[in-house]
């Protein structure tokens, strides 16, 4: 059964790191646009590049689905059985659902400042 003090955790751990690794994507776009433009860098570093953006970017999006899905799994087994504990894991969710908004604003805003 998941516990909704772990879920509420999580969810304030995906708070803290997930604008962190937002910063850190940020600068990562700046050295994969430095290692495109350089004509003599091969192909596949390039390609790597932006894969590790990529992983970066997967990463902040991950944290907070983890914590909305242990939220709502411990909300629904917290209400299951009587136990305390179904308003942690509804702040975990809510906690969850506004990362994860700020998180995708900010995927949008770097696609909008790369192609527009």
């Amino acid at each position: 059964m998941n516990r909704p003090g772990v879920s509420f955790i999580l969810a304030l751990v995906s708070l803290v790191l997930s604008p962190i690794l937002i910063f850190i994507e940020f600068t990562a776009w700046f050295g994969a646009a430095m290692i495109s433009y350089e004509p003599a860098n091969p192909l596949w570093t390039k390609i790597l590049s932006f894969a590790i953006v990529g992983l970066i970017a997967l990463l902040a999006l991950t944290l907070p689905v983890l914590a909305i899905r242990s939220g709502r799994r411990a909300r629904a087994a917290a209400k299951l059985t009587g136990a305390g504990g179904s308003g942690l894991a509804t702040a975990a969710v809510v906690i969850g659902v506004i990362v994860v908004a700020g998180v995708l604003a900010a995927q949008v805003n770097f696609l909008f400042a790369a192609f527009g």
